[in-house]
């Protein structure tokens, strides 16, 4: 387990990285722990998890061994933070934070969120919005897609080479993969005016700045749209105190998760 430290220290860029990677490894460990076990002819030393595979566990019993890692995540955000994160260290932690999840959980609270973003005024006001069909690990829309598809003008992001353009979902669009896994319809690009544009993120900071995945295509769409409201979506862990900017960033006019 990785042990606190002093107020007063400091971390450097590279003990970072590698409190990162053993955080990451202690808890992928736990997640692989059964089954690694059962593809073991005999009990033998896991290299990478720094353990002895003898006992098959209880779900109970991982479940439990995993939340022993939420203090040292939480240790992890109160202090690493103290100084700006490189956008990779930060994709790195969130990653991690997201592997303690189930995809029940996601689900639960990502139906908490969009109630949120339901109450808002700018959602409720506007009659063209944007959203996004989310991968896992993201605040989950399909639902709300579903609920609103006919009562609104709903638009979905399709990815083109580096750019990335609306279509409007209608009673009639297919819906198939593009090229990140992502479900997208098969209609002409829109090029009106949207009232709302919602954006899923990696993490998001309380002035709206905004970490994706790298390829910058949500940046790329949103200059082009800098008068329209836009409400990013996240999950508590993933609001940071600070996300480092570029100037080609494009941060979020306002940002919902649950608390």
């Amino acid at each position: 387990m990785i042990k606190p430290q002093p107020n007063s220290y400091h971390p450097s860029p590279t003990i970072i990285d590698d409190l990162l990677t053993e955080l990451a490894q202690q808890v992928q460990y736990w997640l692989n722990y059964n089954d690694i076990y059962d593809s073991l002819d005999a009990p033998e030393f896991v290299a990478r998890g720094n353990g002895f595979c003898d006992t098959k566990y209880s779900e109970d019993f991982i479940q439990n061994q995993l939340k022993k890692y939420w203090d040292n995540i939480n240790y992890c955000k109160s202090n690493i933070f103290n100084y700006s994160l490189s956008k990779k260290q930060l994709r790195n932690f969130i990653r991690i934070w997201k592997k303690l999840f189930t995809p029940t959980q996601y689900i639960e609270q990502s139906n908490l969120i969009l109630a949120q973003l339901e109450k808002t005024v700018a959602f409720n006001q506007a009659e063209r919005i944007m959203l996004y069909y989310a991968l896992p690990d993201e605040v989950q829309t399909q639902a709300l897609i579903e609920k609103w598809k006919y009562k609104k003008q709903i638009f979905l992001p399709v990815v083109k080479g580096e750019n990335m353009y609306a279509v409007e979902l209608k009673k009639d669009s297919i819906l198939s993969k593009g090229s990140f896994n992502i479900m997208e319809p098969q209609n002409e690009p829109y090029n009106g005016v949207f009232d709302l544009i919602v954006v899923p993120g990696v993490a998001f900071d309380k002035n709206g700045n905004r970490l994706g995945r790298g390829k910058g295509y949500y940046d790329r769409f949103l200059k082009d749209y800098a008068d329209i409201m836009t409400i990013g979506l996240c999950f508590d862990f993933q609001l940071v105190p600070q996300v480092s900017t570029e100037s080609t960033d494009i941060p979020i006019k306002k940002v919902i998760t649950i608390s």
